[in-house]
């Protein structure tokens, strides 16, 4: 019997953040009760094995999850502190920050709420995420002249604003958001935008257009 030819194929060991990626979108596709070592193994074509190497258990598996969707919030609203402490604080930078997101967060964003409404833990942790984003709001406007009840409620309007853009899945192109974000700025705030606002809308956001179809060459007439 002859030898087996050697392959120059070779299998990269999974990390842990390849799990938690293969889990985020099981969550996003199917629901936290998908969301199982068995079956991700066999959708990631490895042992369970592979699993134990980077977690306990799919509790573990669960924390991690739901760690990255704070850590996503928690970076965002770091960034925009960030920036306001640099320059006058504005509703800019935060719809900067969620005009630009990652695409694919509105989903994750949904799955977690929906398994919040079953998993008391995770409830708190999306309280203490929507507290932290309405607080920073609220701090804005205060900043802004606006009374401490009436900052309170802009917050919230602005906030359940963008989550409500999540929850509808809202498909709307970026160039048509970009033009209407105008509007909701005055709106959401009773000023009119800045004079650096489109400029830096169009500078830090990325449109994200669907590219062209080519048109198909016509096919020649037969002679």
């Amino acid at each position: 019997m002859s030898a087996a030819l050697p392959t120059n194929r070779t299998t990269r060991r999974l990390t842990r953040e390849d799990w938690i990626a293969s889990a985020r979108k099981t969550l996003v596709d199917r629901g936290i009760d998908e969301v199982k070592v068995d079956r991700l193994a066999r959708q990631m074509r490895v042992t369970r094995g592979s699993f134990y190497w980077h977690f306990q258990h799919r509790k573990d598996l669960l924390d991690a999850l739901l760690t990255d969707w704070e850590a996503r919030n928690y970076f965002e609203l770091a960034q925009v502190r960030a920036r306001w402490a640099r320059s006058e604080p504005d509703l800019t930078e935060v719809m900067v920050i969620w005009l630009g997101e990652d695409p694919n967060f509105p989903s994750f964003d949904v799955a977690i709420r929906a398994w919040a409404r079953r998993a008391p833990e995770v409830a708190q942790s999306v309280e203490r995420v929507d507290n932290a984003w309405i607080g920073l709001l609220q701090e804005l406007f205060e900043m802004s002249g606006y009374a401490t009840e009436e900052s309170l409620v802009r917050a919230r309007v602005t906030y359940f604003h963008q989550i409500g853009y999540y929850a509808l899945g809202m498909r709307e192109e970026m160039s048509e958001r970009l033009r209407l974000v105008l509007l909701y700025y005055e709106v959401l705030t009773g000023r009119a935008p800045t004079p650096e606002f489109s400029r830096i809308l169009q500078s830090r956001v990325p449109t994200r257009e669907k590219p062209a179809r080519k048109p198909r060459a016509a096919k020649p007439k037969p002679e």
